[in-house]
């Protein structure tokens, strides 16, 4: 009893020791941050920088309401969620149903089709906004919402399948048998049971998707026209130009815009960390 007390509180200890090391690392990551938070309230009548250009002279919050007055922030919020919200919806629901499918049934283009999403997870964006563009001209999706959904949805899907599959493979044949003895059908076992099982991947797929939705850059510059559809990220760009006085107000959007991601990923940080190390609840 003496021995397995001590063996515990020696795991306990273990970790501390890394405590050392992963703190100066995760200081050091969190400059950047500190430093777009700070510049944000650097207030235009004042842009000094002290203590090494890490805190403004006369801290302030003015820029936050100059972002609001000069953009209309609340439908580029709008738009950004209308772009988020249904695509991880689709990747999740699309994704998890052909997870399902790859491990459960059995046939033989399966080691094909698998291989195919992994190739299709390496194309970067910019190798396809191409293709992607004349798409969406050709069914008439250019300039729209829909558009952005379909796309972000098709992209995700194959690291959703990938991730959600593992989860999958991770649970015991038996309860998918047990399931079909108590007269569940297929879709009740997947809906019932598999899914709850799987949801520290599909926490993992959420905050993937909402990430790649949100912040993505490249794709809305290009298929959106009308500035009244452009969605969050696309702001910055108006303290491009004429507006190039304003670093504060700049990196005010910037904070505004990762506060969303930030809330998700606490939301969902359990299952998140669970589901990257492989584990099935």
């Amino acid at each position: 009893m003496i021995k397995k007390s001590t063996t515990k509180k020696h795991q306990l200890e273990h970790p501390n020791r890394w405590h050392w090391i992963l703190a100066p690392l995760a200081a050091l990551w969190m400059v950047p941050i500190f430093m777009v938070i700070s510049t944000s309230l650097m207030p235009v009548s004042d842009p000094t920088m002290v203590y090494g250009g890490l805190v403004p002279r006369s801290p302030s919050a003015s820029n936050y309401g100059i972002i609001w007055e000069q953009n209309p922030i609340f439908q580029h919020l709008i738009n950004s969620l209308l772009i988020t919200v249904p695509s991880v919806v689709l990747t999740v629901i699309f994704g998890a149903m052909t997870a399902f499918a790859l491990a459960m049934l059995r046939f033989r283009a399966k080691g094909i089709v698998f291989g195919f999403l992994i190739m299709a997870m390496v194309l970067p964006m910019a190798s396809i906004i191409v293709a992607v563009y004349k798409i969406l001209q050709a069914l008439s999706l250019y300039n729209t919402l829909t558009g952005l959904v379909l796309v972000y949805t098709a992209l995700g899907i194959p690291f959703a399948v990938i991730m959600i599959r593992n989860a999958f493979m991770a649970i015991p044949l038996d309860t998918y048998e047990a399931g079909l003895l108590d007269g569940c059908s297929k879709a009740r076992i997947f809906w019932s049971i598999y899914m709850p099982l799987a949801r520290p991947s599909i926490a993992v797929v959420i905050v993937w998707q909402s990430m790649m939705s949100w912040n993505d850059f490249l794709l809305p510059l290009v298929s959106l026209s009308d500035s009244a559809l452009k969605p969050l990220v696309l702001v910055p760009l108006t303290y491009r130009g004429i507006y190039l006085s304003q670093p504060g107000a700049l990196f005010a959007v910037l904070v505004v815009i990762s506060i969303p991601m930030v809330v998700i990923f606490l939301a969902v940080q359990k299952n998140l960390v669970n589901g990257l190390s492989g584990s099935v609840k």
